[in-house]
């Protein structure tokens, strides 16, 4: 995946270089508003339902921190077009989707992000999938 990035940085792509860049981008923006929720809970600014976060039980504890960590670290990663940006996010949709969506009776069911995330990895998938095609048309041509 490097090498994608690398590519797309210093040269004029395709259509489907550009919306790799822009789904990266939007992604980054996403990852860093969720990020950035994820801090509000831990330091006590959001209102939300829950309470304090030293009053959670360490299996709430443990993902919120190892989360408020990883997406604002995906987030810049993201904006920066690297590879191991595409690597934090995509480790932090899959923990994200474990905890709302698979283990959902220990923590909140939040359908909408377990959505979000699938059809978000989905769209990577598929735009790398294209992307790969696409170089491999270059090579043998």
């Amino acid at each position: 995946m490097a090498a994608t990035t690398d590519d797309i940085k210093e040269e004029q792509g395709s259509f489907t270089q550009l919306a790799f860049v822009w789904f990266l981008r939007l992604m980054a923006a996403i990852s860093m508003i969720s990020g950035l929720s994820y801090w509000a809970q831990l330091t006590g600014l959001a209102a939300a339902d829950l309470p304090r976060f030293d009053e959670l039980p360490v299996h709430w504890q443990v993902p919120w921190v190892s989360l408020a960590v990883l997406l604002p670290c995906a987030s810049m990663g993201l904006w920066m077009l690297t590879s191991w940006g595409i690597v934090l996010w995509v480790i932090a949709s899959v923990l994200e989707i474990a905890v709302y969506g698979v283990w959902a009776d220990s923590y909140i069911s939040r359908p909408a992000v377990v959505f979000g995330h699938v059809i978000a990895l989905l769209a990577l998938a598929a735009i790398l999938a294209s992307l790969a095609l696409q170089r491999y048309r270059e090579r043998v041509n």
